[in-house]
């Protein structure tokens, strides 16, 4: 995946965070995962399951598809 790609995710990602006035450990914890987890999803550093996107789409007010383009995420 090219890093053009995955900073949008990232860029898309936060600004429906920080628009749900949420904060990285509230997302993460909404989510089941940690912080540090959350944050290498932010960062592009890992992708999310799908049943993890979910619950982050869910937490920050979007859907999967806005926060990752449709691309599929890991199973």
């Amino acid at each position: 995946m090219s890093n053009t790609k995955m900073r949008k995710r990232n860029m898309a990602l936060i600004a429906a965070r920080e628009k749900s006035g949420k904060t990285q450990a509230q997302v993460a914890a909404a989510a089941q995962v940690s912080t540090v987890a959350y944050q290498n999803y932010e960062y592009g550093e890992r992708e999310p399951k799908a049943s993890i996107a979910n619950l982050i789409a869910e937490a920050v007010g979007s859907t999967v598809e806005n926060l990752w383009g449709g691309n599929p995420v890991r199973a």
